[in-house]
């Protein structure tokens, strides 16, 4: 009888000491979640009913409420950029980090290496050329799949 006690307070103290979490995305979904911890640009949680670890990226989500002490903290503001002048705002992920943004569209451009240009300093042009464009569209995310000097090319994510 002691033992079914004991398993019964265990059972019922690890459920009440569980994180339940409540994501809030950026689009205004929001998830009932477990949240265990954020590295290298994604969140990491489990569902409240499994104990499968999954994984969204933190710029897909605004803010992450604890329901036991209703604290809410925020994990990312959201980004619009409104033009081309906004391309520092554009930023660029590895295709890994981009859980629960969606897809949009691929861009292509093409950009010409001067003579004497290092390959640095030629990525770097692209890298911005790409930012631009997906600036210029709204875009505020982007994964570059190519920085060949006639091939430049990126897939574009938003909320």
């Amino acid at each position: 009888m002691r033992n079914i006690f004991t398993i019964l307070a265990l059972s019922l103290t690890v459920s009440l000491m569980a994180q339940t979490h409540e994501i809030t995305k950026h689009n205004g979904e929001t998830m009932q979640v477990n949240f265990i911890k954020i590295e290298n640009n994604l969140v990491y949680y489990t569902n409240v009913e499994s104990t499968e670890e999954k994984k969204i990226s933190q710029f897909a989500i605004s803010q992450l409420h604890e329901k036991s002490n209703k604290e809410a903290k925020t994990v990312s503001e959201k980004i619009m950029p409104s033009g081309k002048a906004d391309y520092t705002k554009v930023i660029v992920l590895n295709a890994a980090q981009t859980e629960g943004l969606r897809e949009s569209d691929t861009i292509t451009s093409f950009l010409g290496k001067t003579k004497g240009e290092t390959n640095q300093s030629f990525k770097d042009g692209a890298t911005r050329r790409l930012k631009q464009n997906a600036a210029d569209k709204g875009y505020p995310f982007i994964v570059i799949l190519s920085t060949k000097s006639k091939d430049l090319k990126a897939v574009m994510y938003t909320y």
